[in-house]
């Protein structure tokens, strides 16, 4: 009876540490990247900072104001790319996105190339890159140049 209520314990105890793990795990970035304010490729977007719990759109002629914001829950946290699904508010309007975001190559020495989709339904998703806003982020390993 001893062996059977430690087994039953030890069970338990790695099933409670299991599940905190993930919750863990959905809360923070695995790639710290992300956590970089994304500076925009063109003028047609402004600045995006992003958390697990929220993204922050900034207008594309001054970063400092902000465009709208959103309460988030990380649905993807992979290396390569993170999925964010968030209830967006702009000048009293709401409505509910996923936001998809894709490391995708070095645009320049000091330019990791972020493409960005948003869209209404998960069957929605398309990786067509015309429709995709496109980021800059500055590339782990970066070091400047003297003509920087």
């Amino acid at each position: 009876m001893k062996k059977f209520i430690l087994i039953l314990g030890l069970f338990l105890s790695l099933s409670a540490n299991a599940r905190t793990d993930d919750n863990v795990n959905k809360q923070e970035f695995v790639n710290p990247i992300f956590y970089q304010p994304l500076r925009p490729l063109s003028s047609t977007v402004g600045w995006t900072y992003l958390t697990p719990k929220s993204i922050d759109f900034r207008t594309p002629l001054d970063k400092n104001l902000i465009d709208s914001t959103g309460k988030c829950e990380l649905v993807e946290n992979e290396q390569d790319h993170i999925t964010l699904l968030c209830n967006i508010t702009f000048r009293n309007e709401k409505w509910r996105e996923y936001y998809t975001y894709f490391i995708k190559d070095l645009f320049m020495p000091n330019c990791l190339h972020i493409l960005e989709y948003n869209y209404q339904k998960l069957e929605d998703f398309s990786q067509n890159e015309m429709h995709a806003s496109k980021y800059c982020v500055t590339p782990p390993n970066y070091t400047p140049s003297e003509s920087d």
